[in-house]
C-alpha cells in the first residue's frame, strides 16, 4: 500500500490537534478507527510518527520530518482544488489580481490604485496561465495578467474576456564575457552549443522555446530549470548559461541583454476578466493606462529602445 494524500491529512490533523481524540473528532472518525489508521501509516513509513503520553501526542523525529513535507503537499492539493472549483467571494473581500511575471504588473497595479482609490487589493503570482484563467473563470480572482508565448491561440473559458495589452520580442541574456556580448543582435543559431537556463513553468512557453530552437537547426541543451527571473539572471551572470528574458529587463552585473535577430519568438501580455467582475467597469481604462506604462518602461530600457526605434513597435491586439 502506498501513502496517499488522505494519509497525510490524517497526520496533519493529529499534529495540529495534539490529541488523537481531538483529531478523530475533527476528521469525523472514532478514536479506535483513527488509531488503526495511524498504525497502518506508521507501518508504511517504517517507524513511529508520534510519541503518546498522558498529555497527548507529539511528533517523533521521523514524524517531524514527514510532517514538514506532508503540510506542503496537503496545502498544494488544497490550492489545486480551490483553483479549479467555482468560488464566491466574501462580501467586502479585496480585489484579487493574479499575474505571472509580466513587466506590466507594476503599471497595472498603479493604475488600479488611481482608478479605485482606497480599495484594498490582494495579488497572487502564478507561472501557470491555465491556472490563472481557471481562477478567473471560477471567481478565485477578479483579474489576471498573463504572458502568452508564441502565436498559438489561448484556450479561454467561455466566462472569461481577454484583451492583449502589448506584444514584445524575446531577448536573450548572455554572460558579460561571452563572445557575442558585443553584438547589437544575436542570431539564435549562434547559441546552439550553449547551456540554457529556462523556466519549467509557463504552460507552453518551454514547448514554444524548443520549437523555435529546432526551427533554427538545434535542440537546446536545457541545463538549468529555474522559475524565478532573478535566479535565472544570477546564473547567467555567473557564466552558467544563457536564457531568454523580457526586453524590458535591466541588465544586471555580469550579464548583457541583446535582441535575437529576426525576433523569432514573441510574447503577448494579456488581461483576463469576467464580465461580472468588480474590475469590469474600469477594465478598458486599466488596459489603456497599463499599456501606456509598459511603453514608457520600454523607452527607458536602452537595448529595447534601440530595437524599437530600429524596427518599430510590435502591434498590440
Amino acid at each position: 500500500m502506498e501513502i496517499q494524500v488522505r494519509h497525510l491529512r490524517v497526520l496533519c490533523e493529529i499534529a495540529s490537534s495534539g490529541s488523537l481524540n481531538r483529531a478523530a473528532a475533527g476528521l469525523g472518525l472514532g478514536q479506535p478507527a483513527l488509531s488503526h489508521q495511524l498504525r497502518r501509516i506508521e507501518r508504511m513509513v517504517g517507524g513511529a510518527l508520534f510519541h503518546r503520553d498522558q498529555h497527548g501526542v507529539r511528533p517523533t523525529e521521523l514524524g517531524a520530518l514527514i510532517l514538514r513535507r506532508a503540510r506542503a503537499i496537503v496545502l498544494t492539493f488544497d490550492e489545486l482544488d480551490h483553483d479549479f472549483h467555482r468560488q464566491e467571494p466574501a462580501p467586502g473581500e479585496p480585489l484579487r489580481i493574479g499575474w505571472n511575471d509580466s513587466a506590466i504588473t507594476g503599471s497595472l497595479l498603479g493604475v488600479l490604485r488611481e482608478l479605485r482609490p482606497g480599495e484594498p487589493v490582494r495579488t497572487r503570482a502564478d507561472t501557470s496561465r491555465t491556472r490563472l484563467l481557471a481562477q478567473v473563470a471560477n471567481r478565485g480572482i477578479d483579474l489576471a495578467l498573463i504572458m502568452i508565448c508564441g502565436g498559438r491561440g489561448l484556450p479561454v473559458p467561455p466566462e472569461v474576456r481577454t484583451t492583449t495589452l502589448a506584444t514584445e520580442p524575446s531577448f536573450v541574456a548572455v554572460p558579460a564575457g561571452h563572445p557575442l556580448a558585443g553584438e547589437q543582435e544575436i542570431e539564435l543559431a549562434e547559441l546552439a552549443g550553449e547551456d540554457w537556463i529556462v523556466s519549467s513553468g509557463g504552460d507552453g512557453c518551454r514547448v514554444v522555446f524548443r520549437e523555435m530552437c529546432l526551427a533554427h537547426g538545434f535542440d537546446p541543451r536545457i541545463t538549468h530549470d529555474v522559475d524565478f527571473d532573478i535566479a535565472r539572471e544570477d546564473l547567467v551572470g555567473g557564466g552558467y548559461g544563457v536564457g531568454l528574458v523580457q526586453p524590458t529587463r535591466q541588465a544586471a552585473d555580469g550579464l548583457v541583454i541583446r535582441p535575437l535577430a529576426g525576433a523569432p519568438m514573441c510574447v503577448r501580455h494579456v488581461l483576463a476578466w469576467r464580465e461580472d467582475s468588480p474590475c469590469a467597469p474600469t477594465v478598458q481604462d486599466l488596459a489603456t493606462e497599463a499599456t501606456a506604462g509598459y511603453w514608457r518602461l520600454a523607452e527607458r530600457t536602452a537595448p529595447y529602445r534601440t530595437w524599437l526605434h530600429r524596427h518599430g513597435r510590435l502591434a498590440a491586439g
